[in-house]
C-alpha cells in the first residue's frame, strides 16, 4: 500500500491571531470576480462538454450553443454591470481571469485595469490542471503570464487554477512572479505549507455565486445569496474581535452580472460599508501586507 499523502489537518488550530490589518481593522474582505467567459469547456475547443451553467449539459458530444450563449452574457453584459457596481461603492476587487477571456474582450480588460482592480492569473484557459503533466502545466502557466502581462502591462502576482494538480504550487513558485496562490479552501487566514513556500490565500467554495447554477441550485434568488454572505460576514467579524480573520466572496460575471442576482452584491456592499473595522482589499494587497507586516509577528 502506498504512503498516505501528506496533509495538515491542524493548521493554526485554536491559536488566537493577535494582529491587525491596516488601520487597526480586524477583518479583511476579499471580493473575487471570476472572469472566464469564452474559456469554458467546449467540444469545439477541448473535446469536453461544459457541465456547469444555467442549464444541464447536452447529452451528446456536440457544441452546447445554449450554454455558450449564457456564458457570453457575462462577457457582453455582466462584467459591465459588476464594474459599475464596484465603482458606485468605491470597491476594488480581484479578477480571477483566464488569459483567453481577457484576450476575447479587450474593452473589458482595459476597463478592469483602468479601475484599479487586480488581475489574478486563472490559467491560460479553463483546463483542470490535474489533467496536465508537470511540463504541460508549467508551459501553460508561463504562457498565461505572458498573455496577461501583454494585455494589462503587469505580470500577475497571484494564481488560481480552480482544479490544481499536485505540481501547481511547485510550478507557480518556480516561475518567480507569483507571491500567492489561492487554490486552498481550508482556513480563514493566509498561511504557508512550509517556510519559504509560496503564500496561500484561502478562497471560498461556499460564499460563492456559482451555487445559483446547475447542477448545484443551492441559491434560488438574490435574497438567498445575500443572507449567506451576510451571515458569513457577521460570524467572521464577531470572531475577528478576538482573532483576526480574512473573508472571501466568489462571484462570476455571467452569474452575479445578471440583473436579478446583482441585487445581492449591491445589498452586501451597502451592508459592509456600515462597519469601520473591515478592510476591503484586493488579494495582492492582503498578500503583501501579510508578508510585510503580519508574518514577522506570528
Amino acid at each position: 500500500m502506498s504512503a498516505e499523502p501528506k496533509r495538515d489537518l491542524v493548521g493554526y488550530g485554536n491559536k488566537k491571531m493577535h494582529f491587525s490589518w491596516p488601520g487597526g481593522k480586524r477583518l479583511a474582505l476579499s471580493i473575487v470576480v471570476n472572469f472566464e467567459e469564452g474559456s469554458e469547456h467546449s467540444v469545439a475547443t477541448d473535446g469536453l462538454v461544459e457541465g456547469v451553467g444555467e442549464f444541464l449539459p447536452v447529452d451528446l458530444m456536440v457544441r452546447d450553443v445554449g450554454n455558450e450563449s449564457s456564458y457570453e452574457y457575462g462577457s457582453r453584459v455582466g462584467v459591465w454591470r459588476l464594474l459599475s457596481t464596484f465603482k458606485k461603492f468605491e470597491t476594488r476587487v480581484t479578477f480571477f481571469a483566464t488569459a483567453m477571456a481577457l484576450q476575447a474582450n479587450k474593452p473589458a480588460t482595459d476597463a478592469i485595469v483602468k479601475a484599479g482592480h487586480e488581475v489574478c492569473d486563472h490559467g491560460l484557459t479553463w483546463t483542470e490542471h490535474y489533467r496536465f503533466s508537470y511540463e504541460q502545466e508549467k508551459e501553460a502557466i508561463a504562457k498565461s503570464v505572458e498573455v496577461i502581462e501583454e494585455l494589462t502591462g503587469k505580470k500577475p502576482v497571484g494564481f488560481y487554477a480552480r482544479e490544481p494538480s499536485v505540481n501547481t504550487l511547485k510550478v507557480v513558485q518556480e516561475l518567480g512572479n507569483f507571491i500567492y496562490d489561492s487554490d486552498v479552501y481550508n482556513d480563514d487566514v493566509p498561511y504557508r505549507v512550509a517556510p519559504g513556500g509560496i503564500l496561500l490565500l484561502p478562497y471560498t467554495p461556499d460564499v460563492n455565486d456559482f451555487h445559483f447554477l446547475s447542477p448545484m441550485h443551492r441559491f434560488s434568488n438574490s435574497s438567498d445569496f445575500f443572507a449567506y454572505m451576510k451571515d458569513s460576514f457577521d460570524v467572521l467579524r464577531e470572531e475577528a474581535k478576538v482573532s483576526s480573520k480574512m473573508m472571501s466572496v466568489g462571484l462570476h460575471a455571467r452569474v452575479s452580472g445578471r440583473p436579478g442576482r446583482v441585487v445581492a452584491l449591491r445589498k452586501f456592499l451597502e451592508y459592509v460599508r456600515g462597519f469601520d473595522d473591515v478592510w476591503v482589499a484586493t488579494r495582492e494587497e492582503i498578500a503583501r501586507y501579510w508578508v510585510d507586516q503580519v508574518e514577522p509577528t506570528i
